[in-house]
């Protein structure tokens, strides 16, 4: 009996010290896998996330091949009660032990600004720097710079990138430079133009779709921001967008106000936010009071809505418009019912 005890405990024992090889070699493994990420990637951890909501996430994205493994390591290293909310960045070679450990720093604070649609450059650079992201003077300095004219392809007379800094929400990290404040904004703007100019209708006859295609962006950039001064309702967009159309294939001047208005600030001259007859009578590369086509270059940095109303404009023969004061526009196909919309809404 005492034999058959001992040969059971001797098995049992060398079943163990098997378990325990097979274990160590399965940590070890887990320890060492690694996962090659071919650029920054980065997630951001909500407060009172679950590890196994984490553990999703991460897999989503790329950072670890098994959530199980995660969570299991993450209890075995003492590790799943330290995770960190917050914006976390992974780079390169990943481990799950370097993943742990990104989790539990502290991350960087983070900065959320929000840029509306139809802002020039300068009134970003004016946010930017009244919500202590950067300063107005450096991010002007990088929008006008030659390296990211080229960069955009704006157009050879613009003085900046204007139109192609996009108006969205961003999470910026206090402390950053004006460039890489930009460089969110054209990746943001390359992610949301490109696949509309992708889907462009080729039959269109439009001053965008006509012409050189390298021209095609800065014309399409430079109607959409137009449309975007000029109307904040979504569906009068793509009328308005018309109304371009039709003066444009007509000959006739645009005469939008928003354009002299920018002409006027961009050239240096005074402004007190009243647009008189001189300031219509003055020229400028943006008077389209003056001059028929377009103007040089965008006026503001538009958003989807108007890029798209630009590419999908209404099928109107319409003309002209004026503001009825509620928001909205009277829009008319011929001068003598455009001047009767004028005189029912701005005659008193």
């Amino acid at each position: 009996m005492k034999r058959r005890i001992v040969v059971a405990l001797a098995v049992l024992l060398l079943a163990c010290s098997a378990a325990a090889v097979t274990a160590v070699a399965v940590i070890r493994r887990e320890l060492e896998r690694t996962v090659e990420l071919p650029g920054v990637t980065t997630i951001e951890i909500p407060p009172g996330q679950s590890l196994r909501r984490v553990a999703g996430q991460l897999r989503d994205a790329g950072l670890i091949e098994s959530e199980r493994n995660f969570l299991w390591l993450a209890s075995w290293m003492g590790t799943d009660r330290s995770i960190k909310h917050g914006r976390h960045e992974f780079a390169g070679a990943l481990t799950l032990p370097g993943v742990l450990e990104e989790l539990g720093r502290t991350p960087q604070a983070i900065l959320r600004v929000t840029i509306p649609e139809g802002l020039t450059l300068r009134e970003i650079a004016a946010l930017l720097e009244d919500s202590g992201a950067v300063s107005a003077a450096g991010y002007r300095a990088v929008a006008c710079s030659e390296e990211l004219r080229r960069l955009v392809d704006a157009p050879a007379e613009a003085a900046c990138a204007e139109g192609y800094l996009f108006p969205d929400t961003y999470d910026l990290v206090p402390g950053m430079s004006p460039g890489s404040v930009i460089d969110l904004q054209v990746k943001r703007f390359r992610e949301v133009v490109d696949p509309l100019m992708a889907s462009t209708r080729p039959d269109l006859e439009s001053p965008v779709h006509q012409g050189p295609t390298e021209g095609r962006l800065a014309r399409l950039l430079t109607l959409a921001s137009i449309v975007e001064k000029e109307t904040g309702q979504a569906s009068e967009r793509p009328r308005i967008a018309a109304v371009f159309f039709n003066r444009l294939r007509l000959g006739m001047p645009l005469q939008t106000d928003p354009t002299v208005i920018y002409g006027v600030i961009d050239s240096g001259l005074p402004w007190d936010g009243n647009l008189t007859r001189t300031h219509l009578k003055t020229p400028t590369p943006y008077n389209t009071y003056m001059m028929t086509g377009l103007p040089r270059a965008p006026i503001c940095n538009p958003g989807r809505a108007s890029l798209q109303a630009v590419l999908s404009p209404a099928a109107t023969s319409e003309l002209y418009f004026v503001a009825r004061g509620d928001g909205f526009h009277e829009f008319s196909a011929s001068l003598a019912d455009h001047n009767r919309a004028v005189h029912r809404y701005q005659s008193h």
